[in-house]
């Protein structure tokens, strides 16, 4: 589901709607032992192309703990989540393997999270932590998860099938509803929990000390039982995380990937600043009529998760007294277009033909779409709102991010 970010500046008013987490990526936290997240899949900020197969997904705990293609075809889709969010599509029969991330042939701590959509319902083991194995022994069984099943049920074994250790509890989501996965498992702390999209799920107050010698596996099993979706991020922790960390990881998650259901504890502001100077063609420094002025907008994100997809629009509603200048922002400079644009950090990507529209309506549009007017060469007084809609995502940072979009206008 998309969230549009709606900033709408007139004397700088600012109409946030955005959601991210306390914290700025899982590295924030202790005892992370695996990271894999399609908005970065080779680790490196270089997605591959849309559509291409994919081999490696790449780990970014810093344990290079990596997933690799075992069998089948896993295929990249820049927007395989609900249009707008990439995602590895996992057909029938494609599966992924990697070592066991833990270090050790048994762990009774461990937090697991994942994102993930079903394309169709099966009998899945969509993320297994002990290989391929769907044993019922306490001593080596089955650490995994069925999201769903076939019957509509999501089910999680921690260690083994299908008493003590097992939680369930009928799906909340549509079948194809993109859904996050918290399963905590702690045997020192009697805990053992199922969340969905940041939410308490299924409980018990047992705790299980699992086989997770074969490492990890998501996708299909060779035994038959298959998956046919989609996987988005996977995230997991060596211990049981407190309920406060819990939810701080759920919130980063949700806010990128599924931000309209985010909890709204984890919304915070964005904030954007206006400012104005004196445009000198040879005509002064004041800010008096037949003036030049350039006018530039901040729009800029704390230290926190990411804000999601193609969501941020922004409408810069013009005050009587300007005109708008539809011509080089920048008199000979580089660029070549009526609105120019900067970052810091930011990871948007800009392109004014595909990502810059007008508006003439008297008032200020609420969509990107709704914004149909065709501006005149030169200077045009029926500018009255102009609207930016860069792509990507502000990505998630230990540090404050920012872009700004600039242009011109003539004091009349």
């Amino acid at each position: 589901m998309r969230r549009w970010l709606h900033i709408i500046l007139a004397s700088c008013l600012l109409w946030p709607s955005a959601a991210w987490a306390q914290i700025a990526a899982p590295t924030d936290l202790s005892g992370l032992v695996l990271w894999v997240d399609a908005q970065d899949v080779n680790g490196n900020g270089v997605q591959p192309a849309n559509g291409a197969a994919i081999t490696t997904w790449v780990d970014k705990s810093g344990g290079g703990r990596n997933l690799t293609r075992q069998s089948g075809t896993i295929t990249y889709q820049a927007t395989g989540f609900d249009g707008v969010n990439p995602g590895l599509r996992f057909p029938l029969v494609a599966r992924m393997t990697g070592p066991n991330v833990f270090g050790t042939a048994y762990r009774n701590q461990m937090t697991v999270f994942f994102v993930n959509a079903n394309n169709t319902i099966t009998n899945n083991f969509s993320v297994m932590l002990n290989g391929t194995n769907v044993g019922s022994n306490i001593t080596d069984g089955r650490f995994g998860f069925h999201t769903p099943w076939s019957d509509n049920t999501v089910y999680f074994d921690a260690g083994a099938c299908c008493g003590t250790t097992r939680l369930q509890g009928g799906n909340p989501n549509a079948l194809t509803e993109t859904a996050l996965y918290t399963g905590l498992n702690d045997e020192p702390g009697n805990r053992q929990w199922l969340r969905i999209d940041g939410q308490a799920f299924r409980t018990d107050t047992t705790g299980h000390n699992a086989n997770v010698s074969r490492g990890i596996h998501i996708g299909d099993l060779p035994d038959g039982h298959q998956y046919d979706g989609r996987f988005a991020e996977i995230v997991i922790y060596n211990r049981a995380l407190t309920l406060a960390e819990v939810e701080q990881v759920e919130c980063y998650l949700m806010a990128k990937w599924k931000p309209a259901d985010a909890p709204a504890g984890c919304v915070q502001p964005l904030t954007v600043e206006k400012s104005s100077s004196v445009s000198d063609t040879g005509g002064g420094t004041l800010a008096v009529p037949g003036q030049l002025m350039r006018y530039a907008i901040t729009v800029s994100k704390p230290a926190s998760a990411g804000v999601g997809r193609n969501s941020i629009f922004v409408v810069d509603s013009l005050p009587p007294q300007v005109v708008f200048h539809n011509g080089d922002v920048d008199d000979g400079g580089p660029l070549t277009e009526a609105v120019g644009f900067t970052q810091v950090g930011s990871g948007l990507t800009f392109t004014y033909a595909n990502d810059v529209r007008y508006s003439d309506a008297g008032a200020a549009p609420t969509s990107f779409a709704a914004c149909t007017y065709t501006p005149s060469a030169g200077y045009d007084p029926n500018v009255r709102h102009i609207c930016f809609n860069p792509k990507g995502a502000l990505l998630g940072s230990p540090a404050e991010q920012s872009f700004t979009v600039f242009f011109r206008t003539l004091i009349q």
